[in-house]
């Protein structure tokens, strides 16, 4: 449709972005626990999945969730990589 508008913003799908970058992070040191071997394969395998859940269930056109879930996963690499 000739001039309609995309409710997104230029720094809404910028940000969206990063959740996916850093969802792809998150998930690769999920992977490398998991794959690691011992008692944490499976909680490792747990959070992966439901992290994977909630990446694909958040609403992109909602600010406040997509910022949320950001700062969520930067905050779990954090802690993974052992800098939180």
């Amino acid at each position: 449709m000739p001039g309609a508008t995309s409710p997104w913003r230029v720094n809404d799908v910028v940000t969206y972005d990063r959740v996916r970058d850093a969802a792809t992070t998150l998930s690769a040191l999920l992977l490398t626990i998991a794959n690691d071997g011992g008692a944490v394969v499976e909680p490792a395998r747990v959070e992966l999945a439901d992290w994977r859940r909630e990446v694909a269930a958040v609403d992109g056109y909602d600010r406040a969730a997509v910022t949320d879930l950001a700062e969520r996963i930067d905050r779990r690499i954090r802690e993974l990589e052992g800098s939180a």
